[in-house]
């Protein structure tokens, strides 16, 4: 289901909410009023408390994920068994949405924004060491630029679209009003403005920095997760010598080190095991992901990824046999492509749970080790330079710890290979999209999907939820689009 409320309406809620804690052990914390705000114990709440949208069945632990790959070819609707036909995903698998039906990310970005706004707003006002509040504002920095970027990649079109990113983007939202209807920036605006939060994040962090109290250390911003995301966002925007220097920090901080073959996956006295089902990540790749229970207030239930993949679930979003062709017989990232009991309709196992129950939670990973070596490839093929690395060789760190054949060190060779390993966390649309590809698929099902969707076209940018104009009439809808 997709939910939407306005900006407006979002810095109501912000007034006047509370959610479970999904990083911490305590039960819940209250995030929301002035009262909370006065102090600096419950600003650093306040903060916490304002990742938990990103785990709502709107974002990264649903709709996000799942229409994303819905739309390429690494989705498929099984619809010719009925167990996995509940009719959810249909506008997804078909690309086909309109203003009352689209992303709702809208509504959970802006609540995080506004959030994260508060709480810097708040910090000005409030006794605490001045590190203290500098590594609060930067986990609060680092939300805020995620939201956008999400938002911006969701409801625009890529960042060279337009020679000099002039096309419409989304609104910057840095201060809370309630009253205010800002019209969308461009998205060159858009870009240098999480950029610009980014950049103060990691100036202002302690590097050592790291919060407290929390069950899953990789589901809060550090210096890590903030450098690895704006090596992303460069790769987005073409920076690319940035992209290669902020993925190289990252691999080098020493923190992080690739998965093995066996950890990626492996079927042993025939369990099927995956570091991507863990409860809490050992010592590997995860940057930063999105933490999920059963009992937090967003995310929970069949409609979240794990449900909606497994066919234990609803089971509405499948695998393709595209998908599974792409990888070899030893390359163990085809067990992560697996069909259900009956030996049918394929799944990724990405999402196979935690094995909490039969309703079950799975994180989703935002940020790891292996795009960061895909980034800095990308960036050197592109004319991006760092002493003593090249692009075959960070491709072929991926490729031997996944039992796979290297791809050359050529464009195509890099796409292929994020392809491959970050299948089904989100990313090929916007790959895509960002590089001027087609979407094409060849394992289609049901009637008026498309096989192919060129560059350029509309729907490379999801609708504005329509209920928007109702209280901002500054806003434009995309081309394509009927408000």
């Amino acid at each position: 289901m997709k939910k939407i409320f306005t900006i407006a309406l979002a810095a109501v809620a912000l007034l006047s909410s509370c959610s479970k804690d999904f990083l911490t052990k305590e039960p819940a914390l209250a995030q929301s009023d002035v009262l909370t705000l006065s102090t600096f114990e419950g600003i650093d709440k306040a903060v916490a408390g304002a990742y938990a949208p990103l785990a709502s069945t709107s974002w990264y632990c649903g709709d996000f994920i799942l229409s994303n790959e819905m739309r390429t070819m690494n989705g498929k609707r099984w619809v010719q068994f009925t167990r996995y036909n509940s009719g959810r995903y249909l506008e997804d698998y078909s690309v086909n949405f309109t203003a009352t039906n689209t992303s709702g990310v809208w509504s959970y970005g802006y609540y995080v924004i506004l959030s994260a706004n508060s709480a810097i707003a708040a910090l000005d006002n409030v006794e605490a060491p001045e590190q203290d509040k500098n590594n609060v504002k930067a986990e609060a920095l680092f939300l805020r630029a995620l939201s956008h970027f999400d938002l911006v990649r969701t409801f625009a079109q890529p960042y060279n679209y337009t020679a000099d990113a002039s096309h419409l983007g989304v609104p910057v939202v840095l201060t809370v009003d309630s009253e205010a209807k800002p019209e969308r920036s461009t998205v060159k605006v858009v870009y240098q403005q999480i950029i610009d939060d980014l950049l103060e994040a990691e100036k202002i962090i302690d590097p050592s920095y790291s919060r407290k109290g929390v069950t899953d250390a990789t589901a809060s911003a550090n210096i890590n997760s903030i450098r690895a995301l704006l090596s992303r966002v460069y790769l987005y925007s073409e920076q690319w010598q940035k992209a290669a220097d902020y993925a190289t920090l990252v691999i080098n901080s020493g923190k992080y080190k690739m998965w093995t073959p066996d950890q990626v996956a492996s079927i042993k006295d025939g369990e099927f095991s995956s570091v991507f089902n863990q409860d809490v990540p050992a010592e590997g790749e995860v940057i930063f992901e999105v933490y999920e229970n059963l009992s937090q207030s967003y995310g929970g239930g069949n409609e979240n990824v794990c449900g909606m993949t497994s066919f234990n679930g609803y089971g509405d979003c499948g695998a393709s046999k595209d998908l599974l062709n792409l990888y070899e017989q030893k390359d163990v990232r085809s067990l992560l492509v697996m069909p259900d009991y009956d030996g049918n309709a394929l799944f990724t196992m990405k999402y196979f749970g935690k094995g909490l129950s039969s309703i079950d939670a799975n994180n989703t990973i935002v940020l790891r080790l292996s795009e960061m070596y895909l980034n800095r490839a990308e960036a050197l093929i592109n004319g991006a330079s760092i002493p003593g690395a090249t692009a075959l060789g960070d491709l072929e760190t991926v490729a031997k710890n996944r039992n796979a054949s290297v791809q050359p060190a050529t464009k195509s060779g890099v796409y292929t290979e994020r392809a491959k390993e970050l299948a089904w966390e989100g990313h090929l649309w916007f790959d895509l999209a960002r590089t001027g590809r087609a979407m094409t698929r060849k394992d289609v099902s049901g009637t008026q999907v498309p096989t192919s969707i060129e560059p350029k076209d509309y729907r490379w940018a999801m609708p504005i939820p329509d209920r928007e104009f109702t209280v901002n009439p500054n806003l434009v809808q995309n081309d394509g689009y009927n408000k």
